[in-house]
């Protein structure tokens, strides 16, 4: 199918049927005004458009959606506005190393936890006045592997800055305590293996 300029032939635009592919080649760009969509699918449960807010949208409501980039070693990458004018990757599935790249800060609001393990055993949250780790399988282990790297434990120094509490200290394999400790009642402090 041949659509013709009527003032300049070398504008004509083809629509051709590839029986070979089962598919039609498009020589030009088909441009669908806003409001209107693009469907796909015998109930048109795909959907694609462009509104008159300025929004893309791309809508299903059949079944899962599947975004795949089956190019070797290639990557899906998501971009947006970096904030100057410009445009930049905040997410990148990454197919050749075979994980996900992030490239801008993760927020995550408030009693919206961050979960790990089949189980969701791994819990770390902060529900508007404090900060939760919570572990609810197995032992929850703090290491730093840096070789003579030390382990810090900071809080408020009561003055409106931060100090130091203790620390462990790989390099002199110690356990360091900067502040007072105290010992309430009936707390017993023990020294030896078989106390």
């Amino acid at each position: 199918i041949t659509i013709q300029d009527a003032v300049d032939a070398s504008n004509d635009a083809t629509m051709l049927w590839n029986a070979a592919n089962d598919q039609f080649v498009f020589s030009h760009t088909i441009r669908v005004p806003d409001v209107h969509s693009v469907k796909f699918g015998d109930l048109g449960d795909l959907s694609i458009a462009h509104n008159s807010a300025g929004d893309s949208v791309i809508d299903n409501h059949t079944g899962d959606l599947y975004i795949t980039n089956k190019a070797d070693d290639k990557d899906i990458i998501f971009r947006t506005d970096d904030g100057s004018g410009g445009f930049t990757t905040y997410l990148q599935l990454d197919g050749s190393d075979t994980r996900i790249a992030v490239f801008k800060e993760t927020r995550f609001y408030d009693n919206v936890k961050a979960v790990f393990g089949n189980s969701a055993d791994l819990q770390i949250y902060h529900d508007a006045s404090n900060s939760v780790i919570t572990n609810s399988t197995g032992q929850l282990t703090i290491q730093n592997s840096t070789d003579d790297g030390d382990i810090l434990f900071r809080s408020d120094d009561g003055s409106g800055g931060v100090t130091e509490y203790f620390r462990l200290d790989g390099s002199l394999t110690k356990t360091y305590f900067e502040q007072n400790a105290q010992f309430n009642d009936n707390v017993k402090l023990q020294f030896g293996a078989g106390a």
